[in-house]
């Protein structure tokens, strides 16, 4: 079944500790594209973040958004104040064997190492964060799906009608082109047998008849409708697949044009070209779905 590009899906998880909301939206693009915007705790982990979407999805921009607060008082870095001030005792004694008058700036001393430390629980945090919101992902990513699967559903639908409308109107424009064959020699009879009044020409059955069967030839359009046909075969084959389609039926679409096309360019009824014009139209609709299929 065809799947959309389109989707939204959400996942929250609130605690006494923490409160953590995952937001996934998507919409159409030819490739797989993930714009992740992760608070800070987490940007370290944006592969492993990811990779649930990568497994599920193979086209469309995805916007990953994870909201998270922490609500303890427990603050996550602690200052080691005897390293502080063993760092600055060494200092203060080697300005003074130097003669040094240069300040020491509390400031630098804080960047040395091992002065500014986590909190003793911060990378447990940190794990604990990283497979909550790896699990809040899957739970969004399953609702989106979903929704892709229902649009997707839609899709079908109007493709499907929209391809039954072609198909009524290739079976008429078959029933059309003796008609024209016909309706050309009765109007070529009567156009020379006019221009022939009063004269002494004469002009041959087989002359004629060449003639017709040349204007016969020239617009003959029955491969065209029956590659069309086949086409058209292809696209409900496809759109009832459970792959990635979407390139595929792009493909289908571009054949279905060049045949139409080429029926156009052979038309020498206004009727036909008429019918043949809705036709183009609505494959036209049809390639517009197209572009929100994965």
């Amino acid at each position: 079944m065809l799947k959309s590009m389109t989707g939204f899906g959400v996942a929250e998880y609130k605690d006494d500790e923490l409160t953590i909301r995952v937001e996934l939206r998507s919409v159409n693009n030819r490739f797989l594209k993930i714009d992740s915007r992760l608070p800070e705790v987490l940007q370290s982990f944006e592969t492993e973040i990811e990779r649930p979407i990568r497994g599920k999805l193979a086209r469309g921009t995805v916007l990953l958004n994870v909201n998270y607060q922490s609500l303890r008082q427990e603050p996550e870095y602690v200052l080691n104040s005897d390293r502080l001030k063993e760092y600055y005792h060494l200092l203060t004694d080697i300005k003074k064997e130097i003669g040094s008058r240069e300040r020491v700036s509390i400031n630098s001393l804080i960047l040395l190492p091992g002065v500014l430390q986590k909190g003793k629980n911060s990378q447990t945090d940190k794990n604990t964060l990283l497979s909550l919101c790896i699990s809040l992902i899957k739970e969004a990513l399953e609702k989106m799906l979903e929704m892709r699967a229902v649009e997707g559903m839609h899709l079908a639908k109007d493709i499907e009608q929209r391809k039954e409308f072609i198909l009524s109107m290739l079976n008429k424009i078959e029933t059309m082109s003796p008609i024209i064959v016909q309706e050309y020699s009765k109007r070529l009879r009567s156009r020379v047998a006019s221009l022939l009044s009063g004269t002494d020409i004469e002009l041959t059955d087989s002359s004629l008849c060449r003639e017709i069967a040349i204007f016969a030839e020239r617009c003959d359009i029955t491969e065209e409708i029956s590659r069309l046909k086949s086409h058209l075969s292809q696209l409900q084959e496809t759109i009832h697949s459970d792959d990635s389609v979407g390139r595929k039926l792009d493909f289908i679409i571009q054949e279905m044009f060049r045949e139409t096309n080429t029926m156009c360019s052979k038309a020498n009824d206004s009727v036909m070209l008429k019918d043949l014009v809705d036709v183009k139209t609505e494959i036209e609709k049809i390639r517009e779905q197209i572009f929100n299929i994965e």
